[in-house]
């Protein structure tokens, strides 16, 4: 058992050598990229010293660095679990607005049945793609949607002709709101609609 250890801290310690003493963690995942022929990211990083395998020894800039030498000398098989588990979580599940696109739905919708926990939500803000398919056989109708969509797909009418008509009468009022950018420093209140 001794010897493995020895094995593996010596050529780390050689190929450190070269090296400064602390790295960020970009340049710590293009090491062990190179070193293990796989892709390294900032979350695998992260996940390494979230499991305490690398630690941060100072920050600078407001940016973590970590020993350079102790990184290269991290056990090969654990990082690629770590990486691997990574690639399955990504090839199972998708981003916010990815998960959106695919169902259809707003986006907000998607953060609300998440917080909900109506479906599950992992590393890195994504969603677990079969929820999301039970999603939107469940829940169809449950999602808000903008008065534009709801004036011209559901109820046929023109936008915002007669929507505003459709508003004034009470017939329809917002769920929710959210503030969406337009240009650098201007916000715009969009109100979302249940459509169910």
């Amino acid at each position: 058992m001794t010897d493995t250890t020895t094995k593996t801290t010596e050529p780390a310690a050689e190929e450190a050598s070269g090296l400064p003493e602390e790295l960020g963690g970009w340049r710590i995942a293009g090491l062990l990229s190179e070193r293990l022929g796989i892709e390294v990211t900032m979350a695998d990083i992260g996940e390494l010293v979230d499991q305490e395998h690398l630690v941060v020894q100072r920050h600078f800039k407001g940016r973590p660095m970590y020993a350079t030498a102790a990184a290269l000398a991290l056990d090969e098989d654990l990082v690629r679990a770590v990486v691997s588990e990574r690639l399955a979580w990504e090839a199972a599940s998708l981003t916010r607005d990815a998960a959106a696109e695919r169902i259809g739905w707003h986006w907000r919708d998607i953060e609300r049945m998440g917080a909900e926990g109506r479906i599950t939500q992992g590393k890195g803000g994504r969603y677990l793609i079969t929820d999301l398919q039970a999603l939107a056989a469940e829940a169809d109708g449950e999602q808000c949607i903008t008065a534009q969509t709801a004036a011209e797909d559901v109820l046929e009418i023109r936008h915002p002709a007669d929507w505003k008509y459709v508003e004034a009468a009470g017939w329809i009022t917002p769920a929710a709101t959210y503030e969406r950018e337009v240009g650098r420093h201007r916000t715009v209140t969009v109100a979302l609609y249940r459509l169910a």
